[in-house]
């Protein structure tokens, strides 16, 4: 007879551990069998859905890269200055400056220069940029673009990178770290 009442709970607790989903089938069943073996009193009522909390979801705290945390030092550049360049929510990142020089050599090199910010910002981010970005970004976005000279500006400026011969990374040298600072104090102030 207590065999049969054993099983007939076994069965009980099966159905009941069956209405949920599957991660929480093992563990309620386990734990209706465990409460009924240590002779307490289970419930009278086992509601047919129980409501699971919502996980919320807290956004990531952005954590500024200790390589571009140590050229704002260098540079006595406040860090809030990339809260005034981008907009950051996680690891998105979108540039929200505007370039106000008038002078398309010097727009054109901004724009570069805080290209290169913005991908220092992003996780295992380097100082540099893609020259097809920084075209795109001049012509669609900026309206500094010079299509007859836009590479002779770079070439005039070849101090500011280690080298031009890869366009997709142009990464800056320690003169292009330095035109980066003055760029965000130009941008920002």
């Amino acid at each position: 007879m207590a065999s049969e009442e054993l099983e007939r709970k076994i069965k009980e607790f099966i159905d009941v551990a069956e209405k949920f989903a599957e991660p929480y089938r093992q563990k309620i069943f386990e734990v209706l069998l465990a409460d009924y073996l240590r002779g307490t009193q289970r419930p009278k009522e086992i509601p047919e859905k129980v409501e699971l909390p919502t996980p919320t979801i807290v956004p990531q705290k952005f954590v500024l890269p200790i390589g571009v945390r140590a050229v704002l030092q260098q540079y006595n550049v406040p860090e809030e200055s990339i809260q005034k360049l981008f907009v950051i929510e996680g690891s998105e990142i979108q540039p929200n400056f505007k370039i106000t020089t008038t002078k398309k050599s010097d727009a054109q090199m901004q724009v570069a220069l805080l290209t290169a910010l913005e991908n220092a910002l992003k996780p295992g981010g380097k100082f540099e940029f893609s020259m097809e970005v920084v075209r795109q970004r001049c012509r669609d976005e900026y309206g500094t673009y010079d299509r007859t000279n836009f590479k002779t500006h770079f070439k005039n400026n070849a101090k500011l990178f280690k080298s031009l011969d890869d366009e997709d990374h142009v990464e800056l040298s320690t003169d292009g770290k330095a035109e980066l600072a003055e760029a965000i104090v130009a941008v920002t102030g």
